[in-house]
């Protein structure tokens, strides 16, 4: 009896699945991630493209400067509207909108929006008008 030989070459190359795979890249991500979590103030900035119109507006502070601050048609500082913020609050869920000028820096907003954070309230939303719209 006679074998026949056969030329042809056997090539077989060792695939991973695919599960194999995406399980690799996730375990790969997870290590590469930094978990840190930044702490924040979350609001708008005057001339946003998006922006949610809000029903629920209790309280209305305007600020202009540090010792230029409307709240109720009355004017206040920085130092004197904390005690009167105080007074008002009644619930978390109270809104209120702060308006500032476009040239206010943000450190001062951020003050402002503390002021009012310090006072109990949750919800603010800061004032801004529409990209285009601006006089």
């Amino acid at each position: 009896m006679k074998l026949g030989i056969s030329s042809k070459k056997i090539s077989t190359t060792v695939l991973i699945s695919m599960t194999d795979v995406i399980f690799l890249l996730l375990l790969f991500l997870l290590i590469a991630s930094n978990f840190s979590s930044q702490t924040g103030v979350p609001f708008k900035l005057p001339g946003s493209q998006s922006r949610n119109r809000q029903t629920l507006q209790v309280l209305q502070i305007v600020y202009v400067d540090d010792a230029n601050i409307t709240f109720k048609d009355k004017p206040y500082t920085l130092a004197s509207l904390a005690p009167v913020l105080k007074r008002e609050f009644k619930s978390p869920e109270q809104v209120v909108r702060l308006s500032a000028p476009k040239e206010a820096s943000l450190q001062s907003v951020i003050t402002v929006m503390d002021a009012i954070r310090g006072a109990g309230f949750e919800k603010i939303f800061v004032a801004t008008i529409p990209v285009g719209a601006e006089k």
